[in-house]
């Protein structure tokens, strides 16, 4: 997870030049796809009951996947530091998301 941030910072960051800062919405995005993974790496949607659980775990990741790639697209014109670390979070969290649903529906 470390090198999702890490290794992408260090690529965009060979330049001097600092782009726009990021949107608000965008560390938003950011924060709720970090929260996400926090709250499934805890183990919280277990603590629900299994019909709610079901009902908003696999939309609640492909919505955050779908937000990430919009907050990427744009902030890859202006801001690529923060741009790439975002892409590759959102990239772990589309395929977790498809394998999760392939899973579910066997």
């Amino acid at each position: 997870m470390l090198l999702v941030f890490v290794v992408p910072a260090f690529i965009a960051g060979k330049s001097n030049e600092k782009g726009a800062a990021p949107r608000k919405v965008s560390y938003g995005i950011l924060g709720l796809l970090v929260l996400n993974w926090v709250l499934f790496l805890t183990g919280f949607y277990t603590l629900l009951p299994t019909n709610i659980a079901d009902l908003i775990f696999t939309p609640l990741w492909f919505v955050l996947c779908a937000a990430g790639v919009l907050v990427t697209a744009y902030e890859f014109k202006n801001n690529k530091g923060f741009a790439l670390p975002v892409a590759g979070l959102t990239t772990i969290s589309i395929l977790f998301s498809i394998l999760a649903s392939g899973i579910s529906k066997m």
